[in-house]
């Protein structure tokens, strides 16, 4: 068996025996392509890797190697400084599936490289939970009530406007606030510039690319949140985006990285007493300007 004398010191023995092994099956096999990625993920060439867990997968690979795959592909997506991608590539491993738990686990290290500590902890917790019965419902309940630590948090956010309407990500309801809308983006990371920020919040959480932005203004926001303030000081950047600006009027697009859905409001249903729309002020930015 080619692992069980895996080294990652001879990777071209390594290599060599792994291709001897596959020799019978065709190049474009799925399983080929798995193995193949998984010798490169194993020798820590994470970037070589990457794209044959993507081809796998696209050729129908089949379970539990699927599975296998898409948890080997988001860690190596994590390992080269993509944790959005390996967040949502996890998106795809069913509550039900055998490999849940330690999918949960990879998501939980992919949180806290993409700066959401208290997501991450909460998700840990929530996967250990299940596998501790004597204290698994204390911790299920612990991890649902974690909050993050009062913090000023640095933002940049994309304003795209369009004929009257601007894209918002929403935020349903909840039994302790009414549904809202904020602007796209996300935090701008130590020593990363607020545009740069903005490019790559945007390409990270919704696929798109940004051929413009110009610095609107800089908001300072301080609100509540469901009881916890909350300190933003927050970049507002009028961004153009083909594939944003193209979004039909009726569709959704879903945050990769998240939960939550981007779609067009128009500008005159948006208020502090009909749909919130944060940053507050924002709006206000590019009406000011022309």
């Amino acid at each position: 068996m080619v692992w069980a004398d895996a080294d990652d010191t001879r990777p071209d023995e390594l290599r060599s025996a792994m291709s001897a092994v596959l020799a019978e099956r065709a190049d474009d096999d799925a399983r080929v392509l798995f193995e193949l990625a998984s010798v490169e993920d194993f020798l820590g060439e994470e970037a070589a890797a990457i794209p044959l867990y993507r081809e796998s997968l696209a050729a129908g690979l089949s379970a539990p190697f699927d599975s296998q795959a898409i948890i080997q592909l988001a860690s190596s997506l994590r390992n080269v400084g993509d944790a959005s991608g390996a967040i949502s590539v996890l998106k795809e491993i069913s509550p039900t599936d055998p490999l849940a738990r330690a999918a949960e686990a990879f998501r939980a290290l992919a949180l806290y490289d993409d700066d959401k500590p208290v997501r991450a902890l909460r998700t840990a917790l929530d996967a250990l939970s299940h596998e501790v019965p004597m204290y698994g419902r204390a911790l299920g309940s612990y991890a649902a009530g974690l909050r993050s630590r009062p913090r000023i948090r640095v933002i940049a956010v994309a304003l795209v406007v369009k004929d009257g309407y601007v894209l918002g990500e929403e935020y349903a309801a909840s039994s302790a606030r009414r549904a809202f809308l904020r602007a796209p983006g996300g935090g701008v990371q130590p020593g990363e510039r607020a545009e740069a920020a903005v490019r790559r919040e945007i390409a990270e959480e919704l696929g798109a690319t940004v051929t413009g932005a110009g610095l609107l203004g800089v908001i300072e926001n301080i609100f509540d949140n469901e009881g916890r303030q909350g300190h933003e000081i927050a970049y507002v950047f009028a961004v153009r985006s083909p594939e944003l600006e193209s979004l039909p009027r009726d569709s959704r697009l879903p945050v990769l990285d998240g939960d939550t859905t981007v779609g067009w409001y128009r500008l005159a249903d948006l208020g502090a007493d009909t749909l919130p729309f944060y940053p507050a002020g924002a709006l206000d930015l590019p009406r000011g300007q022309g």
